[in-house]
């Protein structure tokens, strides 16, 4: 029991006063030991994951801030060749990126008028400088130019930047064309009294389309060719004279041909239409020529045709004059997946002897 402190009296547990002498009582507690917190365990597993994730996300916010584009570019840029008594053109044309347009349109006194057009833009530490080269080399040897020309897209700016390029040559001329786009879609109008001895179109990724009208001539082979898109390709009543080659590919897409030839041609036309994964779609409409159409597709692929003065069977048809003087002669194959669509005809009921 505790004792007062002044009297010394024994005095009740729990008393606030000294029965005694009435000193008030002070109790004291046995101090008890603190308790420890238990320290936090640091995982260096965790705290690696952290900060890295916090560099990651500081990285990008700054490249983000850098690359995005805020300063504008344009180029407009024509280039041309004016030396006289021109005959025969050979070009050769090539871009990285671009869409490429030739049309047979006389500019002026000009052989060849070549417009670039470009536009953009760059992040905060782009270069000043526009990011499109072009190279632009002509030559003429008695009456043939040999123009050899290139547009380069810095490959930085390549999904920030559009570039259009038109080309017009004098129908006057013979042509012969080869023009290709890495990424791009590549055009060819014929729609004047024009000559080609040679035609080559070509893209890795994007269509090939060409249209050939308005009484031009043909001399020699015709190409389209296109990894990853559509080709598209337009004839009507051309002046065929010799033999000559069409050939149309697609890797992945498909082919579109659109013929109609109702007069007699000076030459044979041999058609061979590919594709690996796309459909092929055949539209022919003849007279006076003859026409086989041959088709293949695999094993997923069939083949629909819809014919006016043809016989055989679907993978082998022939029109009712076959063999003519002059014919057409068409092979369609599908190595992957696709269809082969055909509507093809014959406008005269006339049989072959």
């Amino acid at each position: 029991m505790p004792y007062c402190r002044r009297c010394g009296a024994q005095i009740e547990e729990n008393a606030r006063f000294c029965h005694k002498c009435g000193t008030q009582v002070v109790n004291y507690f046995t101090p008890t030991a603190p308790i420890k917190s238990k320290p936090i365990h640091k995982d260096p597993f965790l705290l690696a994951v952290i900060g890295l994730v916090v560099i990651l996300v500081t990285s990008l916010i700054v490249t983000v801030v850098l690359v995005v584009p805020v300063s504008p570019w344009n180029i407009s840029e024509s280039f041309e060749d004016k030396n006289p008594n021109v005959k025969t053109l050979n070009l050769n044309f090539d871009t990285n990126v671009g869409q490429v347009n030739v049309a047979t349109m006389k500019i002026g006194e000009n052989n060849v008028h070549i417009l670039v057009k470009a536009d953009g833009a760059r992040g905060i530490l782009g270069e000043t400088d526009v990011p499109v080269t072009v190279s632009f080399d002509n030559q003429t040897v008695g009456d043939v130019l040999t123009l050899n020309s290139k547009v380069q897209l810095d490959s930085k700016f390549g999904s920030q930047a559009k570039v259009v390029v038109s080309i017009y040559l004098d129908p006057d001329l013979i042509l012969n064309l080869n023009v290709s786009s890495t990424t791009g879609q590549v055009s060819f109008t014929g729609d004047k009294p024009t000559e080609i001895r040679y035609l080559n179109l070509e893209t890795t990724t994007g269509t090939v389309q060409a249209h050939l009208h308005g009484n031009l001539t043909v001399a020699g082979n015709i190409s389209l060719k296109t990894t990853t898109g559509e080709v598209h390709y337009r004839m009507s009543e051309l002046d065929i004279l010799e033999n000559c080659n069409l050939n149309l590919q697609s890797t992945t897409g498909s082919v579109y041909m659109d013929l109609t030839q109702t007069r007699l041609t000076q030459g044979n036309i041999k058609v061979d239409v590919a594709t690996t994964t796309g459909s092929i779609n055949i539209g022919l409409k003849i007279d006076e020529v003859g026409a086989i159409i041959r088709s293949q597709v695999g094993s997923f692929g069939d083949i629909f045709a819809e014919t006016k003065n043809f016989s055989g069977e679907k993978n082998m048809l022939q029109s009712n004059n076959y063999p003519a003087e002059t014919n057409i002669e068409i092979d369609n194959t599908v190595s992957g997946f696709g269809d082969i669509n055909i509507q093809a005809n014959y406008q005269s009921d006339a049989t072959a002897a």
